[in-house]
């Protein structure tokens, strides 16, 4: 019953949607995104013998993955309004949507609404207020997010400084590992430009609970960390380079991605120490017919408990257009996963080649169709027993070795 109501509200929202930008909604925007298809695999033991991989290939414990040929299927549309507006100010709303494979796991990723033009003396600020995705950065080929505050919240963004743009946020996300309400203060200055083609951005998040008392001395209740940004652009390509130090509950903390999001806000638990990391990536550009796009990675998270780890990533995927809207690619990448405590290492890599159909030439042409295989081989030693926090063990059984060919097609779309 639920999954048909909601059904009913959005196509009802969708045929109401035209009719109100003729009334006082006005300027309106959709877009979305989607990545859609199956996996195959040779591996009987993935989803009990169904043929079909439900997770994705990672070193065990770590954090990204490589996600050509190697990721869920998802999908999230929206749209955003002018509802208000006097003069130069106005004020617009976004309502955005997004779901796995079920229906009726359909849920509000975002909604939230900003006054635009309300200080006279800083045109472009803004102040917003509800859930968003809020000013996230990510690595697109390992599919991480590694600065991603997004959650309920009220800010000031786009302040003009004179040397850049400064935004001041307070978030009230959820504690990963208890649910407890947490606070987290985010203040950014962005666009400091250094010259035409190059910007710095730096950032600090406080994360504090909303009831700190705990029964054990040990909990961790709080936490910070710093970001830098440096982002370049030459003919060539473009890089960004990222470099991010946390303490406590953000050791290691407000990374999201597939199998990694459970992690971003270690409070409710004995997590006290520390974490510095480094993101390189970003796309060559060869000439107009191969491109390569790369990344590589490294976290150190040291925590108090031992109970840390080491991990490490590298790979590319070089690109050749045979025509303006056919491309093949081939993606290698590795991932290795070192316990803090000396229970092991865990490693992966995979190569997939890909055949593609997509709407223009390069590595960020969209939509692209796919057909694909993949070669991995992980070999994990350790574990955390099933629990996230858990401390790492040696597997009972030595090293695991699973050799995996899959393959399949699929769609990846934005708009």
């Amino acid at each position: 019953m639920k999954q048909k109501m909601l059904a009913k509200a959005v196509g009802i929202a969708l045929i109401m949607a035209p009719l109100a930008s003729q009334a006082a909604v006005e300027n309106i925007q959709y877009f979305g995104y989607a990545k859609w298809g199956n996996i195959y695999t040779d591996n009987d033991d993935h989803n009990d013998g169904k043929g079909e991989r439900n997770d994705v290939i990672r070193a065990s414990e770590g954090y990204g993955n490589y996600r050509l040929g190697n990721e869920l299927n998802w999908w999230e549309a929206g749209l955003k309004a002018d509802v208000w507006q006097d003069g130069d100010a106005y004020f617009d709303t976004t309502l955005y949507l997004g779901s796995g494979e079920s229906w009726g796991d359909v849920s509000i990723i975002q909604m939230w609404s900003a006054g635009h033009g309300l200080f006279a003396s800083q045109p472009n600020a803004k102040v917003w207020a509800g859930e968003r995705f809020y000013r996230r950065h990510e690595v697109h080929m390992i599919d991480i997010k590694y600065w991603d505050t997004s959650s309920t919240g009220i800010g000031i963004e786009d302040w003009d400084l004179g040397f850049g743009n400064g935004h001041i946020a307070w978030m009230a996300p959820n504690s990963s590992a208890d649910g407890r309400s947490l606070h987290n203060i985010d203040a950014r200055i962005s666009d400091i430009a250094i010259s035409d083609t190059a910007d710095l951005t730096f950032g600090l998040n406080y994360i504090f609970t909303q009831n700190s008392s705990y029964e054990e001395s040990d909990i961790t209740t709080s936490g910070a960390m710093l970001s830098a940004l440096y982002r370049q652009a030459w003919d060539y390509g473009s890089n960004t380079l990222a470099l991010q130090y946390g303490t406590d509950a953000l050791a290691g903390g407000l990374m999201s991605a597939e199998g990694g999001s459970n992690r971003k806000y270690s409070t409710g638990v004995e997590h006290d120490g520390y974490s510095w990391r480094i993101f390189n990536s970003g796309d060559l550009n060869v000439n107009e017919d191969f491109q390569v796009m790369y990344s590589i990675a490294y976290q150190d998270k040291n925590l108090d408990n031992n109970d840390g780890e080491k991990w490490f990533s590298v790979g590319a995927r070089p690109q050749y257009s045979w025509t303006d809207y056919m491309a093949t690619a081939l993606e290698v990448g590795y991932e290795t996963v070192e316990a803090q405590n000396g229970a092991g290492t865990n490693d992966m890599y995979k190569v997939t080649v890909a055949q593609m159909f997509q709407a223009g030439k390069g590595v960020w042409a969209r939509p692209s169709l796919r057909i694909f295989a993949t070669y991995s081989e992980k070999n994990d030693e350790w574990n955390r027993g099933g629990d996230t926090y858990g401390t790492a063990m040696r597997n009972a059984s030595g090293k695991d070795n699973v050799d995996e060919v899959t393959f399949g097609f699929n769609v990846e779309t934005w708009w």
